[in-house]
Order: C-alpha cells, then structure tokens, then sequence
C-alpha cells in the first residue's frame, strides 16, 4: 500500500518533532516566548522539589537562577537533611519528594521581559505550588524568585 504526501504538507521526524528554523531572540515571541519560559518553569520546578528532597544538588540551579536563590535552596536542603536524621520515626514524612511530578503550569507576563508561572507538582501523599519569576537578561531567561510550598 502507497499513501501519498502532498507537497504541501510538512514532513516531521519519526520522533513526531522538528526544530525550529528561526530561533533567534526576536523570534520568541508571544505565544513560542511563553511555550519557552513555561519550559523553564517547568524543568526549575521539578529540580527545586527534587534538591529539597536531597536527590538532586542545588549548585544545578546555578545556571538559571540568581545566587541568592541557590544559596537559600542550599540551606534548606540541609536543613531538611539535617531534620531527617535527627527524626528517624519521622522519616516517612519526607518520602513524599521522591516521585514528584509537574502536573501543571501556568504562566503570565505582567511586563515586558518578566514572566511569573506557577505549577502543582503532584506528590504520592499531597500536591505543592511552586512560584516562579522569571526575567530576560540579556540573552537568556533568569529565575530571580522561586518559592516551593
């Protein structure tokens, strides 16, 4: 059996997706520029659940995300390390991180360059918000506020 394309139709990869030609700054914008920042949010909310939950370290933050933001991941990490160890009868109370999953995402631009997104990330025993902002500095997009609840 031969199926017939039409010239007009484009091809995509047997992977089902296609990069993108132009991808330069200008053309992020509108809807593919808050398709890419809710990306972002997306990926730095599912890491932040994941450095509190002590699988993952929170230096991986450092690329997207302003020091200060690292810095107080870091130190609430440890601090939940330290809890766990000191609390064993309690340590079933921290099992929820392990298999965090993002289940939603919502994202607004209050000005130009600025986005805030918030996300429910889904655990085994509860769900948790995750507040994001998110700047445009020069060529890439910064997290300069993050807040897990």
């Amino acid at each position: 059996m031969t199926v017939i394309v039409p010239e007009s139709t484009p091809r995509t990869p047997a992977g089902g997706y296609s990069w993108r030609q132009d991808r330069s700054a200008a053309a992020l914008t509108g809807k593919n520029e808050s398709e890419r920042v809710a990306a972002i949010a997306r990926s730095i909310g599912q890491a932040a659940v994941e450095i509190l939950a002590g699988t993952r370290p929170a230096s991986q933050l450092s690329r997207w995300t302003d020091p200060e933001v690292v810095e107080r991941f870091a130190e609430r990490a440890a601090m939940l390390k330290l809890v766990q160890e000191q609390c064993p009868e309690r340590r079933s109370l921290f099992e929820v991180h392990r298999a965090a999953r993002v289940r939603r995402v919502r994202v607004c631009s209050p000005a130009a360059g600025c986005y805030e997104a918030s996300l429910v990330v889904e655990e085994s025993t509860r769900a948790r918000a995750v507040a994001l902002r998110i700047e445009r500095t020069a060529r890439q997009w910064r997290v300069t506020h993050l807040e897990v609840g």
